[in-house]
């Protein structure tokens, strides 16, 4: 589904201690303030950082009813596969960072010269590098399976909502421990309380957020998040270390959305992450 982009992910300076220690029984409010400090963190060392992304597709039509036999007749899946440019990039003016994604291969096929058009409008900012860099993420939408307008589907939309500026439009509970993540990772979940919602439809109703986050107690690392919105979209994204950036990054999306009624699930894996240069001025219109 469409969204208005109401969400910012914003880059303030906050130190990270190098060690945390932690009590045997984390209490929740310190877990969202050590996850709040690596979300800061996360977001001034991963500006000015572009990946690979490759991403799949598929629709699952619902069966319809054959009039003569009254039998079910399964309709024809669609499936996709798309390979693209995912681009972060923080624009010092306002300290917001932003993510576009140029597609350049579709089922196998290229769909344009492999070049970093993205990373090659801010290496050398113009003044309209924000603008021509939001056309050419729109252009790649009718590749889409189902919907044209999939911006639900950005592996960093949850992990936005853990910055200060959002905490309190969330209510937060701890769900328990995932020992299959570590023995001090925490999964915390939130639902949005505040309205207007950070997100809303292209015609301004309101869509509430909500899901769950599996941080890291000691250190605030978001190992996992899980999005699901009140119109039915899900977006889990799990995070692992690079070693060339030496940080955790977006290693695997997978999202469900829905198009006439029926569900279309995709899944997208990153890689090749690097930095590509200098940051921008230009202000997002």
């Amino acid at each position: 589904m469409k969204f208005k982009a109401v969400l910012t992910l914003v880059a303030t300076a906050i130190t990270i201690p190098a060690v945390v220690i932690a009590s045997a029984r984390t209490p929740l409010d310190d877990v969202l303030d050590r996850a709040s400090a690596y979300v800061q963190s996360f977001v001034r060392e991963f500006s000015t950082v572009v990946a690979e992304e490759h991403y799949v597709q598929d629709s699952h039509p619902m069966a319809d009813v054959d009039a003569l036999s009254g039998g079910p007749i399964q309709g024809r899946g669609q499936h996709v596969e798309l390979r693209s440019d995912y681009l972060f990039v923080s624009i010092s003016s306002a300290s917001r960072w932003l993510t576009f994604r140029d597609v350049y291969s579709v089922n196998g096929s290229p769909v344009r010269d492999r070049e970093e058009r993205l990373a090659h409008l801010f290496i050398n900012p113009a003044p309209d590098a924000i603008d021509r860099a939001g056309q050419i993420s729109r252009d790649g939408y009718r590749y889409n399976v189902g919907s044209k307008d999939r911006t639900v589907a950005n592996p960093l939309l949850a992990l936005g909502f853990l910055q200060s500026d959002y905490r309190g439009r969330f209510e937060y509970r701890i769900a328990g421990i995932d020992t299959s993540f570590g023995p001090d990772v925490w999964i915390v979940k939130f639902k949005e309380r505040t309205r207007p919602t950070l997100l809303r439809t292209s015609d301004n109703r309101n869509v509430v957020s909500m899901g769950r986050f599996w941080i890291d107690g000691a250190s605030g690392r978001v190992l996992q998040t899980e999005l699901e919105t009140s119109s039915g979209d899900r977006v889990m994204t799990t995070f692992t270390y690079d070693e060339r950036l030496q940080m955790d990054v977006p290693s695997e999306m997978r999202d469900i959305a829905w198009a006439n009624h029926a569900p279309v699930t995709g899944t997208a894996t990153y890689s090749n992450f690097r930095r590509f240069g200098v940051l921008t001025d230009e202000k997002f219109r």
